[in-house]
């Protein structure tokens, strides 16, 4: 009689053990959905909060030495603002597109900006010097510039407008495609 009390104790653990597991894998199937979901989408189109809205304005130390720039210096302007550091591949990836649409735009009402972010003045100085960068670039010394554009990992490239909103925002490395897209949408005012 004593081994059937048993019995249905060791029943009721071995059932709790059972529905452990079989939450776990719940979970576990869960997470591993909602992150496959996640990865799916391509980065570059993630929606944030600072399109739309007016640019934060800023002003830094030029990254040759030659004295400061803000974004109020290139109000009425088309500006694109480009986060980069020399140690970061996929700027390297990009700098050639930044270089071609540069040299297409430097005339006009359109303004390429480099800010450097978590780096150091030689690396950057070299990298501009060594890959051909002739736009001017500042310096993000405490990364707040960084912060208040939202910067999740560089590089990222943002599109003012002269009205200095926020026109849109491209996460990795940019082509040239997307460069002059971005560019001539604003410049038809759409």
């Amino acid at each position: 009689m004593q081994s059937a009390g048993i019995a249905p104790q060791a029943m009721g653990a071995g059932w709790r053990r059972r529905l452990a597991v079989a939450v776990a894998v719940l979970i576990l199937v869960a997470v591993i959905t909602a992150l496959a979901l996640a990865f799916r989408r391509d980065p570059h189109d993630i929606r944030t909060g600072t399109v739309g809205k007016p640019a934060p304005a800023f002003k830094l130390d030029r990254l040759d030495g030659s004295g400061r720039l803000g974004l109020a210096t290139y109000q009425g302007r088309v500006l694109i603002v480009n986060f980069w550091a020399s140690w970061c591949i996929p700027c390297k990836q990009e700098n050639p597109a930044l270089v071609r649409v540069w040299e297409r735009y430097r005339t006009s009402d359109v303004v390429l900006l480099g800010i450097v972010y978590q780096d150091t003045l030689e690396a950057a100085r070299d990298y501009t010097a060594r890959m051909g960068n002739t736009w001017p670039s500042v310096v993000d010394a405490d990364g707040r510039t960084a912060i208040a554009y939202g910067v999740f990992g560089i590089p990222e490239t943002f599109f003012i407008g002269p009205d200095g909103v926020i026109a849109g925002r491209h996460m990795g490395p940019i082509d040239e495609e997307t460069l002059v897209t971005g560019i001539e949408s604003i410049r038809r005012g759409g």
